[in-house]
């Protein structure tokens, strides 16, 4: 969890219900708001010709969305599309600036959550680069099982689709298929009814 719900709450936060497909924003708006997730996920996305998305990345319970962008002077530059019913907290930005400036400790907190994100962001930026298709997964799946501090071999299941997966890695469906049933056949995946286990 990124900010303490309760101290969200004090600061002023409402709690917002979203159903699955709303846009939480929109690319090109300007970001006057802090988004946390309660329940759901929320894919952050840009569309692209001939009905094509590339996501850039998906966040889950306890995590922020877009918040980055609050300490810039650009608009959004992508979407936030809920993948299923959500419950949001949403604070206003002047209340964020107050909420950080009551308390030391919750400063570097936020600012560390920010730093791993946008590490992540580079390696994986870098991994599509690779034309690999089992190095691209290997960094995206090796990412996700870190984040919830797995360690144990095939611990963590995958909770993307294949199609999820596709548009995170910018890789055809039929592409990320055939790269997990290799990727079984070398042991460094399990698949069990259809989910993979990494």
């Amino acid at each position: 969890m990124v900010i303490k719900e309760d101290l969200l709450i004090t600061f002023g936060a409402e709690i917002i219900q979203k159903k699955k497909s709303e846009l939480l924003f929109a690319e090109n708006s300007a970001p006057a708001y802090y988004f946390q997730i309660k329940t759901g996920r929320v894919k952050l996305t840009n569309f692209q010709i001939e009905n094509k998305e590339f996501i850039q990345s998906i966040q889950q319970k306890g995590e922020s969305v877009g918040e980055i962008f609050l300490f810039s002077k650009h608009n959004y530059p992508v979407n936030a599309v809920l993948m299923e019913d959500c419950t949001i907290f949403k604070l206003e930005r002047s209340k964020l600036l107050k909420l950080l400036a009551s308390d030391f400790e919750i400063q570097m907190k936020f600012l560390n959550y920010l730093a791993e994100r946008t590490y992540f962001s580079y390696i994986f930026l870098n991994s599509l680069t690779s034309e690999d298709a089992t190095h691209q997964l290997l960094t995206l799946l090796k990412h996700l099982k870190d984040s919830q501090n797995k360690t144990d071999r095939f611990s963590y299941k995958i909770p993307y689709t294949r199609k999820e997966l596709a548009f995170l890695t910018g890789l055809r469906i039929e592409t990320v298929i055939r790269t997990f049933k290799k990727m079984e056949s070398e042991n460094l995946v399990k698949i069990v009814r259809g989910r993979v286990y990494y």
